[in-house]
């Protein structure tokens, strides 16, 4: 199968001179995670949740209202670009060596469309191998009460995307980059002015994690996991048996899956 059957052709983009509160509107609007960027009408990056999650939650940005903080700051300018013909085992060979969740799909030079992880995983309907042969057994917690920018830093240094939160091992909610992003961008805006700055520090993740989990056991298939990402709008499904935590599938196990098969 040729990427140009699964991408989308559907570009949402963002000026470079635009404020991150707009991206982040914008995000939330269109329900994505990624936007591309333009200069003078032309794309030359891309602006992601973990980038805003980023720039929110840093020291120095933390001293600045987000209407400040301008999409300039924040966004890639490595546009990572795969043709049109190219094979999806390709693309997610290429997504997993790059460490990326999308790519830009072009037509000799010309920008025609841009695949992410769940693009791709939509071609595993169907699939049913168990969820406990592709599930990652180790995974990152964090206990419930703790300081959301203290999770934005766990994040940061394993280079993950979500965290499972816990209150006596018992999983009570899922922290991703999507909530720390959407949490920061939301508190700036309502507490602008306000001494915010140290406000911040003291927002834990109960107060962006979600909750209740959505979760699924290690015998369920590939294929019910994928229905239940694709509906729900996630990313990853913490794998429980008898309430305890196995293990967490996520798009990006997904995707290692397809380069394998």
């Amino acid at each position: 199968m040729k990427v140009e059957e699964i991408m989308s052709k559907g570009l949402i983009c963002i000026d470079v001179n635009e404020p991150v509160r707009n991206a982040l509107k914008l995000m939330q609007k269109k329900r994505v995670s990624r936007l591309l960027v333009k200069r003078n009408k032309k794309i030359v990056g891309i602006l992601t949740e973990r980038d805003l999650a980023e720039r929110l939650g840093s020291e120095k940005e933390r001293k600045l209202s987000d209407a400040h903080v301008h999409v300039s700051s924040c966004y890639s300018d490595k546009l990572i670009t795969v043709e049109k013909d190219a094979e999806v085992k390709e693309v997610a060979e290429k997504m997993l060596e790059k460490g990326i969740s999308s790519l830009v799909v072009t037509d000799k030079d010309n920008v025609i469309g841009i695949v992410t992880k769940t693009d791709l995983i939509k071609i595993l309907k169907g699939c049913n191998e168990p969820l406990e042969k592709i599930m990652q057994k180790d995974v990152h917690r964090v206990e419930k009460g703790s300081r959301l920018l203290e999770a934005r830093k766990m994040m940061l240094h394993y280079g993950i995307k979500k965290i499972l939160v816990v209150e006596k091992n018992k999983l009570v909610g899922i922290l991703t980059e999507s909530d720390v992003a959407k949490t920061l961008g939301l508190f700036r805006k309502l507490a602008e002015g306000k001494h915010w700055d140290k406000k911040m520090r003291k927002i834990l993740v109960d107060d962006a994690m979600s909750s209740p989990v959505i979760t699924l056991g290690p015998k369920d298939t590939i294929e019910k996991c994928v229905k239940l990402m694709l509906e729900n709008d996630i990313s990853g499904v913490p794998i429980v048996e008898d309430e305890e935590i196995k293990g967490i599938v996520t798009k990006t196990d997904l995707v290692r899956f397809i380069s394998k098969t």
